[in-house]
Order: structure tokens, then C-alpha cells, then sequence
């Protein structure tokens, strides 16, 4: 006796992959849970005092809870609609996957598209600041802005597109809008990646140059450039673009998880700025204050390691080098019968 339902192998799993979707996702938000009290522990006593940067760390403060809030509530009615597919219309017309294609919920889509909005900000304010002090500056910003801004009115218009009642025969997953929208956020992830992690090997190139080997690795370690470049953030968007182009159901699954990799990213590298690790304005004005200095005190030649060997008189007469004056203070001297009864360092006596 069989109690597999009576349905076919792709879509059987088409229903595994969103519920596998749901279940990663939920495991997502708990990373999110963490690293937003991490966050909060670091930039709480920050932002009550008044010293420097005090509202740079309100605002960050501020940003945290608002993509805690965006993660709570992408994961709730992600989790609601996974409930209402497999629980409540588990009979619907090709089954719990053909019900949650067709199903748009408006608060779930919007939470999707504006945690999207704020990695994609926050990338573009951190390559800002990477490239802060070089001629790149303005081409990077005006490059992001232009990439930003294609996301933001594609993004708008599938919202508006999904929110209303009569969709299209695809459902809310309709290929004409959804694929330019992650097209465009793809690309910023992709440009902004590259271009952070080339300035952050070129900082550690150059840092590697003046002080030696190992000193660069706070800024351009391999977590650091995973971090900075919000990597998972891109890596994530590809593994679901793909599969999403070639129309398979394993999609869905990576749909869902891309939700909340959107929030984890950015919180990644909120807490990088909350403990004082992740690059600054000061990084590459400090570097070039302190490579000049470096620079010429590593050609310095090195001492000699010739032993020197010092010849002391006791002789109040005459002294071996007549520019020595006698010093105006008086030190305590031993007597120098002790030194008579001692011999030196090789036994004979002085």
C-alpha cells in the first residue's frame, strides 16, 4: 500500500522545493536574529554617548531595526502562505506548488523588494567609501546611482504590476517583469562586488608593500572581501537567477532563501562597522600619511652587527676622547677596589 498522492514527479518536486525554500528561509532569519542583536550590543552604547560619530551610529541603529523588521515580516507571511498551500488548500488544482505560484501576497512581495533596495544602498554607500579620496570616486557614484535607480523603477512597477487582482496567466512569478528587476540588482551586485574587491586587494598590495607581509589582512582578508563585497548577497541572486531562467523548480526554494540573504548581507556588514573593522574614510587618508615615513625608513641601512668593544679608564687624568666632558651631575660610583678584585668577562683582572 502507497501513500504517495496521486501526482507526478515534477510536481511532487516542485512542492519539495518550496517547502525546503520555507524551512532554509526560517533557519535564514535566525542568522538575522543574531547578528541584529550583535549589531545592537555593538552600537547601543555608541549612540547614547555624544561623542564622535554618535549619529552615524543612531542611523545605523535605526537601519538594523528597520531590516529586522523587513526580515520578520517576509518571513512570517512566507511562512503563512507555505501554511495556506500545503495545510489549507492542499487540495487546490495542481497542488501546494501550483497554489503558492498563483498566490500574490502584497506585504511578502513588498518586504522582498524593499530589503532588496536597502543591500543594494548600503553596497553602493560602502564601494563609495572603499574609493573614497581617488579619482574613481565620481564615476562609481554616478555608475551606482544610474544601476540604483534602473532597480528602484523596475522593482516599483512589478509591485504595482503583482498588487493588482486580475495578474497574469503565470501568476505573480510573470517573467516579463520579475526577470528585468533581478537582471538589474544582479548587475549591481556583480559591478559593486568586483569593484570593492579590487580596491580592497589594492589596499592590501599596498599596505603589504610598506609594512611587510600579514599587515594587510585586516582589511582585505578573505572574510573581510566576502563580507564587504556582500558576496552572499550575489552569490545567492545567481543561484536563483539561473534556475529561474531555465524554468526549473528548484527556484523556488532559492527564491525564498534570497529573501532573507538580502537581509543577512547588509547586517554582515553593519557589524563589521559597529566593531571597528570594516573600512572607513580615515583607511585610505591614513595610508597615505603614514606610506611616505614607511617607505623611507624601510631604505634605511641596518646596523652593523660587529661587536663593539668599549674600553673603560678609571683615570681621572686623561680620558681616551678629549671631546667627552665630564657630566655636571654626579653619579655614585662603585669604588673601584670592587672592580679591582673582580675580573672581566673573560677572568683576567681589570
Amino acid at each position: 500500500m502507497s501513500y504517495r498522492p496521486d501526482e507526478s514527479n515534477a510536481q511532487i518536486y516542485a512542492e519539495g522545493a518550496w517547502l525546503q525554500g520555507a524551512i532554509v528561509t526560517g533557519v535564514l532569519y535566525g542568522v538575522v536574529v543574531v547578528l541584529s542583536a550583535m549589531c545592537w550590543r555593538s552600537l547601543w552604547p555608541r549612540a547614547r554617548s555624544h561623542g564622535n560619530g554618535y549619529k552615524m551610529n543612531r542611523f545605523l541603529l535605526c537601519y538594523v531595526a528597520f531590516l529586522f523588521a523587513v526580515g520578520t515580516i517576509y518571513v512570517a507571511f512566507n511562512s503563512w502562505i507555505t501554511q495556506m498551500g500545503f495545510i489549507d488548500n492542499r487540495l487546490y488544482p495542481g497542488g501546494p506548488s501550483a497554489y503558492e505560484e498563483a498566490t500574490s501576497s502584497a506585504p511578502l512581495n513588498t518586504a522582498f523588494v524593499v530589503s532588496d533596495w536597502c543591500a543594494d544602498l548600503l553596497m553602493i554607500w560602502r564601494c563609495t567609501v572603499v574609493y573614497k579620496d581617488t579619482r574613481l570616486y565620481y564615476i562609481i557614484v554616478g555608475l551606482g546611482s544610474i544601476l540604483f535607480l534602473g532597480t528602484l523603477i523596475t522593482g516599483t512597477l512589478w509591485l504595482v504590476i503583482v498588487s493588482t487582482p486580475v495578474q497574469s496567466v503565470s501568476g505573480w512569478m510573470s517573467f516579463s517583469l520579475l526577470f528585468p528587476y533581478l537582471c538589474f540588482s544582479l548587475a549591481i551586485n556583480i559591478f559593486i562586488s568586483l569593484l570593492t574587491v579590487i580596491r580592497l586587494l589594492y589596499h592590501r598590495h599596498r599596505i603589504s608593500k610598506v609594512l611587510g607581509l600579514g599587515h594587510g589582512a585586516m582589511y582585505a582578508s578573505f572574510a573581510a572581501i566576502v563580507i564587504e563585497s556582500a558576496a552572499i548577497y550575489s552569490i545567492c541572486s545567481l543561484l536563483y537567477l539561473v534556475p529561474y531562467t531555465l524554468n526549473s523548480p528548484i527556484s523556488y526554494a532559492f527564491m525564498q532563501s534570497l529573501g532573507e540573504a538580502q537581509v543577512v548581507a547588509p547586517l554582515l556588514i553593519l557589524y563589521r562597522i559597529a566593531v571597528g573593522k570594516a573600512w572607513t574614510t580615515r583607511s585610505n587618508t591614513l595610508m597615505d600619511e603614514n606610506s611616505i615615513p614607511l617607505q623611507r625608513q624601510s631604505v634605511l641601512p641596518k646596523p652593523a652587527t660587529t661587536p663593539l668593544n668599549v674600553e673603560i679608564s678609571f683615570h681621572q687624568e686623561t680620558t681616551r676622547d678629549e671631546s667627552i666632558r665630564s657630566p655636571k651631575v654626579s653619579y655614585p660610583m662603585e669604588s673601584t677596589e670592587h672592580y679591582a678584585n673582580e675580573g672581566d668577562v673573560f677572568g683576567r683582572a681589570v
